[in-house]
């Protein structure tokens, strides 16, 4: 009997494209950075990371990625190219952006660095997914989280901050005041006391740089180790099965197709391409893989499906002089509120409105605030499917927001209680107008390229400081808005058919390699993350939540890494010890 994979010492000389791994990371997202840090502090396993997109090593990382301000979710050589969405059911395909860069969605995304509620663990559970409570959550969480402010958040990889209250703009300080008239009580720290109340917003970031999952993880000493290889700017095709045992992931890498060879196969491609991977592999529904002319490997029902995102709208505000961010302050979110809909079969916290201090790099930024409003619990699901057997064809991906009767009226709900905010007497005098913008992604909205990108914010420098009618003027003709929802004159109702129309999906896309029992169809991987009805293929990403947490995904994304860390490694132990029994 040959020896145990974890027995096998690594041959760090080789580096070639056919090398065989203990671990194949497909992925090098938030949760496939710190999957390789992780099982490569063994020196004794040998892990290979395949990212698709660009690297972002330590001493080489863009500027516009370590800012504390998202001004790379600007960039489009970090995103998948052309890939779209349909939000809700028979609506046409809009660009919906995923990452394609190391880091993954943690290398764009709007830095929120929340953790959930109780709630959410106990729905995990309640699915099938086996060892998840809160206390557990929170042991992970704690492993995870630095910030030296606070005592039980001191030992952690990923820096997290919340913006000091004395910096804070003014219509931020009325709106908190203005929550607290609503019965929302000031809850200091959210991770520790998750609960309704309005809060500061804590940040993935240290003081001046944002925190990655692939700068805190794979820091230039886990890049020196011997036995990790990363692979960056190279596409995964498909798996390569020996009978239903995976021996392989066919790769593309400057249009050459090659294979790379592991003894485990992990996919942390994110929800929208971990089950589009499988799906291509021949696992999945058989007679959709038919349909494409793909042969089934495995009749899995569930990839694919289980598909939830949080919707989001936004209003606009416009700001005048002393009530802005400080010019030099490059931050982005500052404060929330949490919220109950208190609607049958609803949980609690399910409702989410956030305020953001500036919407773009530029000087301009600060003239305009946004507040969101957003459904944290949704019900809803829609799925991911293939649009061809094409490997280098993007997926069909489709939300279906609002399917589930209980979503609209929560949606409306959420905007609603964003609304009150804005017109208490509070928070009102603490801003010119506000509106409600299109269906976007909000930041882009704000924000040109280049000569354009230039212009624009000459324009609205002058815009957003001219007198009232202009000001007003300026903003509807450059968003396509109505008439402001509030001005210092008076307020403006919203119909809701405006609200729900106004939706956008977020950046949280989860659930589409559902984790729960095995004998149940839907479920595609068991509580120790692999797949079922497979041999050596796991998934470790948001994909595998079987319910969405009530918090922005990127958190409980690196929770979740945490926790697949120490099956992976408990299994791999395991399978030692039989070896040598054997």
């Amino acid at each position: 009997m040959s020896a145990s994979i974890s027995d096998r010492p690594a041959d760090p000389a080789s580096s070639s494209a056919d090398e065989q791994a203990d671990y194949v990371i497909v992925g090098g997202g938030t949760a496939g950075a710190v999957l390789a840090a992780r099982l490569s502090e063994n020196g004794r396993h040998r892990v290979l990371l395949v990212e698709a997109g660009m690297d972002t090593p330590p001493d080489a990382t863009p500027v516009d990625i370590r800012d504390t301000f998202p001004s790379s979710t600007l960039n489009p050589g970090y995103f998948w190219p052309s890939l779209e969405a349909t939000v809700v059911k028979g609506g046409r395909p809009r660009p919906f952006p995923q990452a394609k860069v190391m880091g993954g969605g943690s290398s764009i995304m709007g830095m929120f660095a929340l953790r959930g509620v109780p709630s959410d663990f106990e729905r995990w559970s309640a699915a099938g997914a086996a060892g998840w409570s809160w206390e557990e959550a929170v042991r992970l969480y704690r492993k995870i989280e630095f910030d030296p402010a606070r005592a039980v958040h001191q030992h952690g990889s990923s820096p997290i901050r919340c913006m000091p209250t004395d910096e804070w703009p003014p219509f931020v300080c009325a709106m908190g005041s203005a929550a607290g008239a609503l019965g929302y009580p000031f809850v200091p720290d959210i991770n520790e006391h998750p609960r309704d109340g309005f809060f500061p917003m804590p940040s993935s970031r240290n003081a001046d740089t944002r925190s990655t999952s692939a700068g805190c993880y794979l820091t230039a000493d886990v890049r020196r180790r011997r036995n990790l290889k990363i692979m960056a700017d190279t596409r995964a095709l498909r798996l390569v099965f020996d009978g239903r045992k995976a021996v392989g992931v066919e790769v593309e890498r400057n249009g050459v197709a090659s294979k790379v060879s592991g003894h485990r196969i992990v996919l942390s491609s994110g929800a929208i391409h971990s089950p589009t991977l499988l799906l291509r592999s021949g696992i999945g529904p058989a007679t959709e893989l038919t349909a494409k002319g793909i042969e089934p490997l495995l009749d899995l029902p569930g990839v694919g499906r289980n598909l939830q995102n949080h919707s989001y709208l936004f209003y606009a505000l416009t700001l005048p002089r002393g009530k802005r961010l400080a010019q030099d302050l490059r931050r982005f979110v500052v404060a929330g509120v949490r919220a109950s809909s208190n609607l049958p079969d609803c949980p609690a916290s399910d409702l989410f409105v956030f305020a953001l201090g500036r919407v773009s790099p530029r000087s301009f930024g600060v003239n305009v605030a946004m507040i969101g409003a957003a459904l944290y619990s949704p019900f809803s699901k829609g799925a991911v499917t293939l649009a061809s057997s094409d490997p280098r064809a993007n997926p069909h991906i489709d939300f279906r927001m609002l399917d589930d009767p209980r979503d609209a009226p929560r949606v409306v709900q959420s905007a609603r209680l964003a609304e009150s905010l804005l017109c208490h007497p509070e928070m009102q005098a603490s801003y010119n107008e506000a509106f409600l913008l299109p269906a976007a992604m909000a930041v882009n909205q704000f924000n040109r390229p280049g000569l354009a990108g230039t212009a624009l914010a000459i324009g609205a420098q002058i815009a957003l400081n001219a007198p009232g009618p202009l000001r007003r003027l300026a903003v509807r003709l450059a968003f396509k808005v109505g008439q402001p929802l509030a001005r210092r004159r008076g307020v403006q109702r919203i119909p809701d058919d405006e609200i729900l129309a106004s939706i956008a999906p977020m950046g949280h896309p989860v659930g589409t390699c559902a984790m729960g029992d095995p004998s149940v169809s839907s479920t595609v991987v068991d509580s120790d993350y692999r797949v079922v009805g497979l041999e050596n293929v796991f998934v470790v990403d948001a994909s595998v939540m079987p319910v969405i947490p009530s918090a922005n995904t990127n958190l409980p994304t690196l929770m979740v890494a945490e926790h697949a860390v120490e099956r992976l490694l408990e299994a791999s132990a395991e399978a030692s010890v039989g070896q040598r029994v054997r």
